[in-house]
């Protein structure tokens, strides 16, 4: 990896973050959603309309799929709202988990990464609801989607 896909995926993992946040300080929740970033340096990004977040889910896993078949994903980040397993976390259960794949990393044993950024949601008197973001947790794992065909 060079530092340009360290970069890349920087920038992907920033949008998608900030994203999430602007959600939870509006409603509090956010639907799941996927960004891919193409090979020209656009990030696309794809939601649906589907209320049940596991649904959502596996709709934009197709999206991602697809999408990667056709080729020209470098970098994909799928995001969702979701409750950080007790073995990473114990005080702060709820999260903000972004599945990572980048094709820089594809030939790598461990090429994929789950970050979890555990967040809670603050409010001072009577000001604006705030998402308070603690260390990212990350694990990493063989990729599911970006993979050697």
């Amino acid at each position: 990896m060079t530092s340009l896909d360290d970069e890349k995926a920087l920038k992907v993992l920033e949008k998608a973050v900030n994203k999430a946040q602007l959600a939870l300080e509006k409603t509090k929740y956010f639907q799941p959603f996927l960004m891919l970033l193409n090979d020209s340096g656009n990030i696309e990004v794809f939601e649906n309309g589907i209320s049940d977040a596991s649904e959502s889910y596996v709709k934009l896993e197709e999206i991602a799929k697809e999408s990667i078949q056709m080729g020209d994903v470098d970098i994909m980040v799928l995001t969702v709202d979701t409750l950080i397993p007790e073995n990473f976390v114990k005080n702060i259960p709820q999260g903000i988990r972004l599945h990572l794949e980048e094709k820089s990393q594809k030939d790598k044993k461990m090429s994929a990464r789950f970050l979890y950024i555990p967040y809670e949601l603050r409010q001072v008197k009577n000001e604006e609801l705030y998402v308070r973001l603690h260390t990212p947790i990350t694990v990493g794992f063989p990729a599911e989607y970006i993979v050697n065909r």
